[in-house]
């Protein structure tokens, strides 16, 4: 089971470049890639992807790749000499017009977009530094991966802990459950008793009313059923071959917080009431840590 959240960062210092990288994740219902940083081309994002490919399922991922080369025949410096005459064209007349006032910095025009353009080509570089790239991406990549299994692991602990204390509670509602249905036949045996004061009607049809009432008032199916999901919730956070948790989980959690709902709804009885407040606490616990499992 792995979190969705994760980070890790490096920086490499070689002989003809120097690296900066970095992998960020947060809780996302899909996977969306943000890639930034003066290394991004379309060759270096195709190696990243083709290193994340198959490893994550989930999550907004935000990754800085900064590539400085120290090397002048590897730098590709692009500048839209065209571009930037015609800008200059039209903001002469401006300063014509309103005097020494209105400065023309330069630093200022060569930021502005497609006029000046810095490429860390990838393919420029030669085998052994692009060997040296992909390294120090698969390192700083698989503590990125480390750091969302180590998180991973410790939502399966408070996930499994919250699940054992649900699972106690169940078994005391469990065994109280049948003294429950027998009070709650003996209240409504009582009550259509004294409703049906002096009028001749049958003890046993009486009883039969009362059986009926206390039937559908009973909580045995919405107990099975919460015992159920619990212990499938249990089976897929055990399962280590399952990609994507998440979902599944965040759908297990929601039935059992409709079940304590039913249970809550269909029962006067104090005793059972508190500990259904106990397991519903557990629960949203749950419900919230499960938002961050891939």
């Amino acid at each position: 089971m792995k979190s969705m959240t994760g980070f890790a960062q490096g920086r490499f210092p070689f002989r003809n470049f120097s690296l900066f990288i970095s992998f960020k994740s947060y809780n996302n219902r899909y996977l969306e890639i943000n890639f930034k940083g003066s290394g991004i081309s379309a060759a270096s994002e195709k190696v990243i992807k083709e290193m994340l490919k198959e490893k994550l399922q989930r999550g907004k991922v935000e990754i800085v790749f900064d590539l400085f080369l120290i090397n002048q025949k590897n730098w590709n410096v692009q500048v839209n000499a065209a571009l930037l005459e015609k800008i200059i064209g039209q903001v002469m007349p401006l300063q014509r017009k309103f005097g020494p006032g209105l400065s023309l910095a330069l630093d200022g025009l060569l930021k502005l977009p497609m006029v000046f353009h810095l490429e860390s080509d990838l393919e420029r570089l030669s085998r052994k530094d692009q060997a040296d790239i992909r390294r120090s991406l698969a390192k700083v990549f698989g503590d990125f991966l480390k750091s969302r299994n180590q998180e991973g692991m410790f939502i399966g602990r408070d996930l499994m802990d919250s699940l054992a204390v649900i699972e106690s509670h169940l078994r005391i509602i469990g065994a109280r459950e049948k003294d429950f249905e027998r009070d709650m036949f003996l209240d409504y045996k009582k009550k259509i008793a004294r409703f049906v004061k002096g009028f001749q009607i049958d003890e046993k049809r009486i009883a039969q009313e009362a059986a009926i009432s206390a039937e559908k008032g009973s909580i045995a199916e919405e107990i099975n059923r919460l015992k159920t999901h619990s212990q499938r919730l249990k089976n897929l956070l055990k399962d280590k071959g399952h990609a994507t948790v998440g979902r599944e989980a965040d759908f297990l959690s929601q039935e059992m917080l409709r079940e304590t709902h039913t249970i809550a709804a269909k029962t006067s009885c104090l005793d059972i009431h508190q500990h259904i407040l106990i397991i519903r606490r557990e629960i949203e616990k749950i419900r919230q840590q499960v938002q961050n499992i891939e």
